[in-house]
């Protein structure tokens, strides 16, 4: 390993190589190792028939985080999102379309050819989960505190997510604590009577998940995507090129930041002292010291096949090896003549 690397990131979809711009920004020296030839993860463009090239994973970029794009100058490295004016359209069996919008007012409108009792409470809830996703999208961006033994920093920012949550006001923080625990099919039921519309709201609160829309929770996954787009059913973003022009650009940003990524290598063991990582191993044999070990893969994978078992409680071997992660969404690549 060249020395002066100091963490290692094990896998470069765009989890990691968000990481390791922002280590290599605070002036650490990260390593990304990537299995795959391409990095990226599943955010990547591939030609998977003859002259036919397309998203073969997430087809869709939905909102990237704004301060993510900004720091990493992506568009100076040559990312270009294209944000259409229809966000979805849903169809009914009676031959006619939803069609929601990303602007609110359009949205109202078609929402009102079905019920206009619907079109008049649709940019009331929409108003809700912006003010209610813009509070999540904070708390999610600090540090998980420690439950146990609070650190000072860890109180404060409790602090502030409280002291954000009572600014949304009376009406809307007894819905961010009513709505959290409801199943997405009461909530939109309550609010609207079109059931087209409540199916294309509902969808967002249990896409990509193990749930069904009368599953306890499913709304708190509606807020918390809310976090990133507050349009009830989201939005349509792409990048122009797909989904992998965007880990190309956070590729190109990573390394201008000083990370370095190396493609084609896999690693199959974290070596651990004393309850510290402390490097990996690769299957070529090849071993890398440092001084932390970050994964971009799964937790099964992370802590059941890359750490030895032995190092960890048996209580949270237990736990994590009953941790459900079932596959939940199949996609279809077609190419037509």
């Amino acid at each position: 390993m060249p020395e002066g690397h100091n963490i290692v990131i094990i896998g470069g979809g765009h989890n990691g190589l968000v990481t390791a711009f922002y280590l290599a920004k605070a002036g650490f020296k990260p390593l990304v190792l990537e299995r795959r030839q391409q990095p990226g993860g599943a955010a990547i463009t591939e030609e998977f028939y003859p002259g036919f090239r397309c998203s073969t994973l997430a087809h869709a970029a939905g909102p990237i985080r704004p301060d993510i794009i900004r720091d990493m100058q992506l568009e100076g490295h040559g990312l270009r999102l294209i944000t259409p004016d229809i966000s979805v359209v849903s169809l009914s069996p009676d031959g006619r379309a939803l069609i929601l919008h990303n602007d609110t007012q359009k949205s109202a409108q078609e929402v009102g050819k079905f019920s206009q009792k619907d079109a008049a409470k649709y940019p009331e809830f929409q108003g809700s989960l912006a003010k209610m996703g813009k509070v999540i999208a904070e708390a999610l961006a600090l540090v998980p505190p420690n439950i146990d033994n609070p650190s000072r920093g860890d109180l404060w920012g409790m602090l502030q997510t409280g002291r954000a949550i009572r600014k949304l006001g009376r009406k809307d923080m007894y819905r961010l604590l009513r709505w959290s625990p409801m199943a997405i099919a009461d909530l939109v039921a309550e609010f609207f009577e079109t059931e087209l519309l409540r199916a294309t709201i509902a969808a967002r609160g249990i896409f990509g998940t193990f749930f069904g829309p009368w599953s306890a929770g499913t709304s708190l996954v509606l807020l918390i995507r809310s976090a990133g787009d507050s349009h009830p059913a989201g939005s349509a973003y792409f990048a122009a090129g797909g989904m992998g022009s965007i880990t190309q650009a956070m590729v190109s940003a990573s390394k201008a930041a000083g990370a370095e990524i190396r493609n084609g290598v896999e690693v199959i063991e974290v070596r651990v002292r004393d309850g510290v990582a402390t490097g990996v191993v690769l299957s070529t044999g090849e071993e890398i010291n440092a001084k932390a070990v970050i994964s971009n893969a799964d937790p099964k994978r992370t802590l059941l096949k890359l750490v030895d078992p032995t190092h960890l409680s048996p209580n949270f071997v237990q736990k994590l090896q009953h941790y459900r992660m079932p596959g939940t969404v199949a996609k279809i690549n077609l190419a037509l003549s």
